[in-house]
């Protein structure tokens, strides 16, 4: 394997530890025939299939704690401002990253879960913008930034990529209000956030479900 310009020489506990990066072709091995499993990225569920099963959720133990280190940045944020009323240089820090990182790993584990049960498949997933999506409440748009949908695709990306597996990004605009049969698309289409109901043919069923069919 050929080594590329990324070495990174460190020493902890008086060991020294080298770390060398290299470039890897990766054949796809899934054929162009395959039959296509498409995927749609959420937040009460990480990812959807469109055979109707789901897999990873920030809701639970992930929203309880978000819940916590909001409350916590809250309290820090409030002893910050007293401190520099009270002229302290050095203020304590109101960002912590633990939680960042227990988000991605449940991602990273939500995506390994699917490729794995869809060896065969060719996983068509959508090209989530992130930028794009706000709510009006500032708790929500909390809740959403925590969630990090963002780092979804990209995982599943990379993960299908170094695998061998054939993963195809496609347009996601209005997927979650366009009818999987008759393809009407409206916004009346949600009634709620996890129901879909087609206001043409009737067609009803889950919210993400439906999107991943799309």
């Amino acid at each position: 394997r050929e080594i590329n310009s990324s070495v990174v020489l460190a020493r902890q506990h008086g060991r020294w530890w080298l770390t060398l990066s290299y470039d890897e072709q990766v054949t796809i091995t899934t054929p162009k025939d395959a039959p296509v499993m498409g995927v749609d990225v959420g937040i009460a569920n990480f990812l959807t299939t469109s055979d109707g099963k789901h897999y990873g959720t920030f809701h639970g133990k992930l929203a309880k704690r978000h819940k916590r280190e909001r409350a916590k940045r809250c309290r820090k944020a409030k002893l910050r401002a007293c401190l520099k009323k009270q002229g302290v240089k050095r203020l304590p820090s109101t960002r912590s990253k633990k939680l960042a990182r227990t988000v991605r790993q449940e991602i990273n584990r939500a995506v390994n879960e699917v490729l794995a049960a869809y060896p065969s498949h060719h996983i068509a997933y959508e090209r989530l913008n992130r930028a794009g999506m706000k709510f009006a409440a500032r708790r929500m748009n909390a809740y959403l930034y925590a969630s990090n949908l963002g780092h979804i695709p990209k995982q599943l990306a990379w993960d299908a990529k170094r695998s061998g597996r054939r993963a195809t990004r496609v347009k996601s605009a209005y997927s979650s209000q366009e009818c999987s049969r008759c393809h009407y698309t409206d916004r009346a289409n949600r009634p709620t956030q996890e129901t879909f109901s087609c206001a043409v043919c009737a067609f009803t069923g889950h919210a993400d479900v439906n999107a991943a069919l799309n």
